[in-house]
C-alpha cells in the first residue's frame, strides 16, 4: 500500500511540473508549423525555377536544383530534430527533482572503465564506449550505478554498435566464487567475441564455396575450348602446357584463406565455451527464452532462483525491451538492457504533456532495479 502511495505521489509531482511545460510545447508545435510552411515555399519555388530555367539558364536551374533538394532533407530533419531539442529541454527541466526523489545523483564522464566492461564478459570486442546520462543511486545501503551507453566498434570502412542501452552495476556482499553469464538467446555480442563473428564466418563460408565455383567453372570451360583448338590432352592442359594453371592456384587460395579464418575464430569460440558451462533450468519458460552459462552449476543454481528469473523478466518489461543480460562476475552484478529509449525521456513534442504513461515507466524502471536489489538482499553478507 505504502509503495503505491509513494508511486502516485511521484507522478503526481512530475507531472505538475510537466503540466506548466505544456505551454512551452504548443508555443514549439507553432514555431515548427511555421518554419515548415516557409520551407516547403522555397522548396516550392526553386522546383518551379528548374522547370523554367532548365531550356536556357542550365547553371540557375541547378542551383535551383540543389536548394530544392537540401529544403526537402530540412523540411523532414526538422520534425526529429526539434523533438529532440525539445526532450533535451524536458529533461533539463525535471531531472533535479526525480534524481532527488529517488536519492540519485548525477555524475559526468564514463561510469565504467573498459577493462570493468570486459570482465563482465557481457559484450563483443568494442573500440570505444560512449556514455550519455550516468547516475548513481544507493539502495538499502547499496551503491549502484545506471549509465546510458554505447559501445562502438570500428572497421577497416565503416563503425558500428555493439551495444546500445542501459548498464546497471552494483556491488554483490554475496561471495561470488565463480562467473555466471545469462543473456537472451540468439545474443551473439558477449564473452568479447570478435565483433559480428557469426556474420564474418556465414560471408566467409560463401566465398569458400561460390568464389571458387567461378573460378573452376571458368577454367573448365577455357580448357575445353582451348582443348578444342589444340588438340592437347587434359592432363597437359592443367598443368605446365595450361595457360590458365593461375586459375587452380587462385582456387586453391581461395577456399584455404576462408577456412583459416573460419578455424582462428572458431578456436577462440571454442577456447571460451569451454571455460564455462550450459545450464539448464526447470523453468521452461525462462530456458527458451535464455542461455544460462556458468563456471560453477551449483552456485549459478542458488543465485538463479524462481523469484531472481521473474525478477529479472520483470526488469526487462519495464524497460520496454526484449534484449537483456546478466553477469555475475567478481562480487559484481551488472545487467546490460538494450533499448534506444532516453533514460529521462518523460515527453515529446508530439505528445500532450497530460499523459502520465512515460513518468510511470520511468517509475518502474528504477523501481524495479530497487527490487532486483531487494530480492538479492544485497545489504546482508552471505555466503555461498
Amino acid at each position: 500500500m505504502e509503495e503505491k502511495e509513494d508511486k502516485q505521489k511521484f507522478i503526481d509531482r512530475i507531472s505538475t511540473k510537466l503540466l506548466s511545460l505544456e505551454s512551452e510545447r504548443k508555443n514549439r508545435i507553432l514555431k515548427l508549423i511555421f518554419k515548415q510552411i516557409a520551407v516547403l515555399v522555397i522548396f516550392y519555388l526553386t522546383l518551379k525555377g528548374v522547370l523554367f530555367f532548365c531550356e536556357d539558364h542550365t547553371y540557375i536551374s541547378v542551383a535551383c536544383g540543389v536548394i530544392a533538394f537540401f529544403s526537402g532533407a530540412i523540411f523532414f530533419c526538422n520534425f526529429s530534430d526539434d523533438d529532440k531539442n525539445f526532450k533535451k529541454f524536458l529533461k533539463q527541466r525535471v531531472k533535479s527533482q526525480i534524481v532527488r526523489n529517488f536519492n540519485l545523483k548525477t555524475i559526468k564522464g564514463k561510469a565504467f572503465t573498459d577493462e570493468f566492461l570486459k570482465k563482465s564478459n557481457l559484450f563483443s570486442v568494442y573500440t570505444y564506449q560512449e556514455t550519455d546520462d550516468v547516475i548513481q543511486g544507493c539502495y538499502n545501503e547499496v551503491d549502484y550505478t545506471i549509465a546510458e551507453t554505447k559501445l562502438v566498434a570500428k572497421g577497416n570502412k565503416n563503425e558500428f554498435d555493439v551495444f546500445k542501452g542501459v548498464i546497471i552495476s552494483f556491488k554483490s556482499n554475496k561471495v561470488i566464487t565463480a562467473e555466471t553469464l545469462i543473456t537472451t538467446k540468439g545474443d551473439n555480442s558477449i564473452r568479447n567475441y570478435p565483433p559480428n563473428s557469426k556474420s564474418v564466418i556465414s560471408y566467409l563460408i560463401v566465398c569458400c564455396f561460390f568464389i571458387p565455383m567461378i573460378y573452376i567453372g571458368y577454367a573448365i570451360y577455357a580448357m575445353v575450348k582451348y582443348f578444342n583448338k589444340s588438340g592437347m590432352s587434359i592432363t597437359n592442359l592443367m598443368t605446365t602446357h595450361s595457360p590458365f594453371p593461375h586459375i587452380w592456384f587462385l582456387t586453391i587460395w581461395d577456399l584455404v584463406f576462408p577456412v583459416i579464418i573460419i578455424l582462428s575464430i572458431a578456436l577462440v569460440v571454442y577456447y571460451k565455451k569451454k571455460k564455462m558451462q550450459n545450464v539448464k533450468l526447470e523453468d521452461l519458460t525462462f530456458d527458451r527464452k535464455f542461455n544460462v552459462y556458468t563456471q560453477d552449476q551449483i552456485e549459478a543454481r542458488y543465485l538463479l532462483t524462481p523469484a531472481f528469473m521473474e525478477r529479472l523478466k520483470s526488469l526487462e518489461t519495464s524497460f520496454g525491451t526484449k534484449n537483456i543480460k546478466c553477469s555475475f562476475f567478481e562480487d559484481n552484478i551488472m545487467f546490460a538492457i538494450s533499448t534506444n529509449k532516453d533514460l529521462f525521456e518523460l515527453g515529446s513534442l508530439y505528445k500532450s504533456l497530460k499523459s502520465k504513461i512515460s513518468i510511470e515507466e520511468f517509475y518502474n524502471e528504477i523501481h524495479s532495479i530497487q527490487e532486483m536489489i531487494n530480492h538479492l538482499k544485497l545489504d546482508e553478507k552471505l555466503g555461498l
